[in-house]
């Protein structure tokens, strides 16, 4: 049926529970059948994106698309509300009669509210604006009290005035604020029929317009919007039109009543000016909203009613077959659509008319076992019958009160025995039917309202429950009543137990899986029974015009409105939350102020329980929690300990807090931090795919996660030996090393970057396995602190390889830093089988030099630093495929089942096997650990890729994937790597992290349409736990939703934690022989003759010589990466060189000095 009463429900402001029948908190929506019908909407703003922000009086916020597809869906508060966009694109709600306005994201995150007001302690606010500051602009209109207000994007008040009157600067019933380019207030002045513009003190300028409909007259203004060249457009309920006025107040045209191919306006409401200059605006009692250029000219519209695929006019019925998919009876236009379980139009039949297979504002529908479709066609007053293709096949009844005729059918079911029931609401009876239309009996009353058990007054619709009984909603007698299969009244549910009216008019009923009833009546409120007639809940939904709701198998609940479409919402626990924020005490006086910023991507923890949240970029946090008694901390892993300072607790830990009851919330649990102003820089990588013969992208992602800015950054990328580099969406150069340089300069604290190569790999059959490792680091190098104790002798190691003669592999252990106090073991591993080890010990700038027959086989070097090097206590280099001729085999698929060399942040390492095909929904972990048992070590850091490909059939608009990790991980050590697309964050869970990244609007088209661009990937690194038992098994999977299909499940990776004992195997075993020599760093002649000094250094050094023969022919200074730095040298004294460090970032530097006598290669710190 339609529903024609419409009322505004109790206020209730989205992610606050403020009262115990507020919207339905445990059904949140979940998609929309078909395109929506935005209705009664009164204020609309439109992004740079062209997606368009909707407020409407039928309770909600939503974000939509071109295609009148629901991007998020947020209800909000009845009446009419005010949309405003600031700087950063942020939306701004305002809620007529509220004096909270709240910020949300393009996502529709909540991000802040803010409860404002000014003088007046009540206010009453009727309009908004956010200016290019982000300061708020507001009306207030409370106690005929009128005043224009400021505020700061804080809430501070800035600015207050205006009086309530007629004259000029006094205003009468003002709704709607802009302000133009120069900073000028315009002003709705409805009450007065015109606007009015006053400068930014307040002070009053100039005045447009009279009550009228000519040129420059207004008839109830509603809305007010400046454009680019301060022009300024005012929308008109009354006379609905749009005007347009110069920055004087000169008219310049208006759109309306009619605009083009006979469309007219029908009370102009809401109204916004995009970048385009383009102007869109409310068609209010006309439904949708109204697009045109900045002269006047009519371009589209969206949401409106129509009768294209997918769009409805008037829908009323709706079922959901077996198979998910949902037909809904599109009443104004005669025809049934079909749609699939994931919103997709699939087909349509019928047309409006009383012929066979015609219809006539048809309401109820249903199928039965066979497919088939059955329809109550109301005021052709009848039934058809269709096949599942929408083939006509018979027609039951004619108008009138006998036996097998009806007055106006509403609704129909079938039973299990295929009988067709038959609501006859005119004539206050129920008819049933077999399955071939042959009458069988009826029940109710007799063509006048009853009002006695088991009589019907005026009922609207009914329900089939498990046990074949019948449940119908008796509307006039303000109950429900209950029916077995023979028409015997059984039960009715009218009375509380206080004697007082359950329902006021109760128009729709439902039976959920449970066996529950549901009610709908006046108002949107929807009470739920249970078999006996006992009360389990009352909830509110959005919309204003329910005509049916039903649920699929799932337990989705779907909610046809007349007025909006098909809404179906999905059911989730009440959350229990602990909630605060996270920020930096700049005067650390442990509040949050002006000053302060907040800090986003910390994770947070309840105990007991183990609860996790994250913060947002706001600063705030939400942790679901049960019923309890918790502490909150941050969970501060290495890096952030670095940089951050716990103030607020001290201990990082807060009071205790008590939850009493399920959906309770606890806010402002807040910590205050001190912040170390350093850089911190760190890297990711990673492809999608290593695929001969097509083309792959990489993604490096490169951020400064400290908190004071790094200068002169660069980011180096290594490709593989078998990929090819194609193209890089940032300029680059290449240097000596055929390293790929992207020069970044100043990377500002909390920012970050994303370099997208696209490269391929070669199209050689012989590559197919082998692996390729793309490497990538960032310079400068962070600053370490080393603990007090520290035993480091500062001595640095690195390896380099090269395949050489006779399927040799040439490996070099070389020392970067200073002499080794000690001894350190190096090992050399055959297809991941230890086959030599031995100590070394190097002296400052020493290389020694190993030469291993690989002859095919995977040849890995392992070498510990010496104890507490601030970076890694081990480095390592895999090389793969040397051979001494083609006929030998080389081993594959060993490079990555170790740990890659890139324990630090400043580099990242990713291998990945050369294949033709694979699963294009997977993951990866590195390292994947030994082959047979997945052996990996304890305290490695477990790096998971996960990638993902749309393989349907049109574009997916929203990804989600879903990641819970092993409770045996260290959500402290969690670090967010690359990935292709842009995403939103959270982390919840109880004992175990879940990390849930959502994509939306990714657009991600499908497989068939764009191959390459149909992937995506998203990368994230974890430790384990410390202290977990020998042979711990961490299993890993993730879940990936497109749109809303079924979630993909990845295949599961599997780590087993367990060093491997140090035994070499005596069939891989080699000899001493592979160690050719040690290489030292500085010729006989120049030991001890060269020095530097002073060292460390702040801005200059110098290079002495002690022995006059000795001639310096070249200085060459680098950094530890390599990199040849540009120094200024001046000979100061005939046995002393300076070198200006001036401009030179704080760190190590090597300085080769090449003689008439040899080189030698020193080291000098800066500070």
């Amino acid at each position: 049926m339609i529903k024609i009463l419409r009322t505004t429900i109790l206020f209730y402001l989205s992610f606050l529970v403020i009262s115990p029948t507020a919207l339905a908190q445990d059904y949140s929506f979940k998609k929309h059948i078909g395109q929506i019908i935005l209705s009664y909407c009164s204020d609309v703003v439109v992004d740079k994106e062209g997606f368009m922000y909707v407020i409407s009086n039928n309770d909600y916020f939503a974000k939509i698309d071109s295609n009148n597809q629901i991007v998020f869906f947020i209800p909000m508060s009845g009446g009419i509300g005010y949309l405003a966009l600031d700087k950063e694109e942020n939306i701004w709600v305002c809620n007529e009669g509220s004096t909270i306005i709240q910020k949300y994201d393009t996502n529709g995150k909540l991000l802040q509210s803010l409860q404002l007001k000014g003088s007046n302690p009540n206010p009453y606010f009727k309009g908004m604006e956010i200016d290019y500051q982000n300061n708020i602009w507001l009306v207030d209109v409370a106690n005929t009290n009128t005043h224009i207000l400021k505020f700061d994007s804080k809430g501070n008040l800035l600015l207050e005035f205006g009086t309530a009157g007629s004259k000029d600067g006094q205003l009468s019933q003002p709704e709607g604020i802009t302000v133009d380019n120069q900073g000028n207030i315009w002003i709705v002045d409805a009450g007065n029929n015109r606007i009015q513009k006053f400068d930014k003190a307040g002070k009053f300028l100039l005045k447009v317009g009279t009550e009228g409909s000519a040129n420059g007259q207004f008839n109830r203004p509603r809305d007010i919007e400046a454009d680019d060249k301060g022009n300024v457009w005012v929308a008109e309920q009354s006379n609905s039109r749009i005007q347009k006025f110069d920055s004087s107040g000169n008219f310049l045209l208006k759109v309306g009543p009619t605009i083009a191919n006979g469309r007219t306006i029908n009370n102009a409401w809401g109204l916004t000016i995009d970048r385009s200059d383009n102007v869109w605006f409310i068609d209010y009692s006309g439904f949708g909203i109204r697009k045109c250029d900045s002269n006047g000219k009519y371009l589209s519209e969206y949401g409106g009613p129509g009768s294209s695929d997918g769009k409805f006019s008037d829908p009323v019925g709706l079922h959901i077959d077996k198979q998910g998919n949902s037909w809904v009876v599109d009443s104004e236009n005669g025809r049934i659509q079909k749609f699939d379980k994931n919103g997709r139009f699939l087909f349509k039949f019928g047309s409006p008319g009383s012929d066979n297979g015609q219809m006539f504002r048809a309401a109820g529908i249903t199928t039965d076992e066979e497919g088939n479709i059955w329809v109550a066609d109301k005021t052709n007053q009848r039934v058809q019958k269709f096949d599942t293709n929408g083939k006509f096949l018979l027609t039951i009844g004619s108008f009138g009160s006998a036996d097998g005729q009806f007055y106006q059918p509403l609704d129909i079911i079938i039973d299990e025995q295929g009988n067709v029931w038959v609501l006859d609401p005119g004539n206050q009876r129920v008819q049933k039917f077999d399955k071939n239309g042959k009458f069988l009996f009826k029940f109710g009353s007799t063509g006048d309202y009853g009002s006695e058990d088991g009589k019907l007054g005026a009922p609207t619709d009914m329900a089939l429950d498990s046990q074949g009984n019948i449940w119908i909603t008796d509307s006039r007698n303000h109950r429900i009543q209950k029916f077995d299969k023979n028409g015997k009244f059984l039960q009715k549910i009218q009375y509380d137990a206080d004697g007082s009216k359950l329902f006021q008019a109760p128009d729709v009923i439902e039976i959920d899986q449970q066996g529950n009833i549901w009610v709908h009546e006046f108002g949107n409120r929807v009470q739920t029974f249970d078999a006996t007639g006992k009360r389990l809940s009352t909830r509110y939904f959005p919309m204003a015009n329910l005509a049916s709701m039903k649920f699929d198998r799932s337990g989705d609940l779907y909610w046809a409105d007349a007025y909006a479409g098909v809404m179906v919402y999905s059911k989730h626990e009440i959350q229990t939350l602990i909630t605060g924020r996270v920020y930096s005490d700049e005067n650390q006086n442990c509040a949050f102020d002006s000053s302060d910023k907040p800090l986003d991507q910390i994770v947070m923890v309840a105990q007991p329980g183990e609860y996790y949240g994250v913060t947002d970029a706001e600063g705030n946090y939400e942790i679901a929690v049960d019923t309890g008694t918790y502490t909150v901390s941050q969970v501060l892993g290495v890096e952030k300990n670095s940089i951050l300072q716990v103030s607020c607790p001290s201990d990082n830990v807060s009071d205790p807090v008590t939850l009493k009851t399920k959906g309770s919330i606890i806010s402002n649990i807040n910590f205050a931090n001190k912040i170390i102003s350093l850089p911190h820089l760190n890297t990711n990588v990673s492809s999608n795919r290593r695929r001969r013969c097509m083309t792959n992208t990489t993604i490096v992602n490169y951020a400064n996660t400290g908190y004071g800015d790094a200068k002169n950054v660069k980011i180096y990328v290594k490709m593989p030996q078998y990929v090819i580099f194609k193209s890089a969406d940032k300029p680059y150069t290449i240097d000596k090393d055929s390293n790929y340089v992207f020069t970044i300069d100043t990377l500002n604290a909390l920012h970050s970057g994303v370099i997208t190569i696209t490269d391929s790999v070669a199209c050689i059959n012989s590559v197919r396995g082998l692996t390729q490792c793309t490497k990538v680091w960032i310079t400068p190098a962070n600053d370490y602190t080393l603990p007090d104790n520290s035993q480091w002798d500062n001595s640095d190691i690195v390896l380099t390889g090269k395949c050489i003669e006779n399927g040799r592999v040439q490996m070099v252990i070389k020392n970067i830093g200073q002499a080794m106090a000690d001894s350190a073991e190096f090992r050399i591993l055959l297809n991941a089988q230890l086959a030599f080890r031995r100590n070394y010990k190097l002296e400052k700038g020493d290389s020694l030099v190993l030469k291993i027959p690989a002859n095919g086989k995977t040849i890995r070097l392992e070498a510990d630093q010496r104890p507490d090097h601030p970076r890694k206590s081990q480095t390592n280099l895999t090389i793969e495929g040397c051979v001494a001729s083609t006929s030998d085999v080389v081993s594959k698929g060993y490079v990555d089942l170790l740990p890659q060399d890139d324990a630090e942040p400043e580099v990242a390492i990713q291998c990945l096997e050369i294949i033709d095909s694979f699963d294009p929904n997977d993951k990866l972990v590195s390292p994947a650990g030994t082959p047979t048992d997945h052996y990996t070590p304890t305290s490695t850091e477990l790096k998971y890729t996960i990638r993902f490909q749309n393989t349907g059939t049109d574009y997916a608009y929203k990804v989600t994937v879903i990641d819970t990790l092993s409770e045996k991980l260290d959500i402290a050590t969690l670090q967010i790597g690359a990935a292709t697309h842009s995403y939103s964050l959270k982390v919840s869970g109880k004992g175990r992290p879940i990390l849930i990244w959502t994509f939306n609007n990714i657009n991600l088209p499908d497989s068939t349409r764009d191959q390459a661009g149909s992937n995506g990937f998203i990368q994230f690194s974890i430790k384990p736990k410390a202290s977990l038992p020998e042979k711990s098994l961490i299993e890993n999977f993730a879940d990936i939703i497109f749109d809303y299909n079924e979630p993909i499940r990845t295949n599961t990776t599997a780590n087993i934690l367990y060093d491997v004992p140090k035994v070499i195997n005596p069939v891989n075993q080699l000899s001493d022989s592979i160690i050719d020599k040690v290489m030292a760093s500085e010729p006989e002649a120049l030991k001890g003759k060269l020095s530097i000094y002073p060292n460390p250094t702040q801005h200059r050094a110098w290079i002495q010589t002690s022995d006059v023969s000795i001639a310096i022919q070249e200085v060459v200074v680098s950094n530890l990466l390599g990199e040849r730095q540009t120094v200024t040298l001046s000979q100061t004294h005939p046995q002393a060189l300076e070198i200006n460090l001036q401009s030179k970032p704080k760190g190590m530097y090597l300085i080769q000095i090449h003689t008439n006598k040899g080189t030698s290669v020193k080291r000098v710190v800066v500070q």
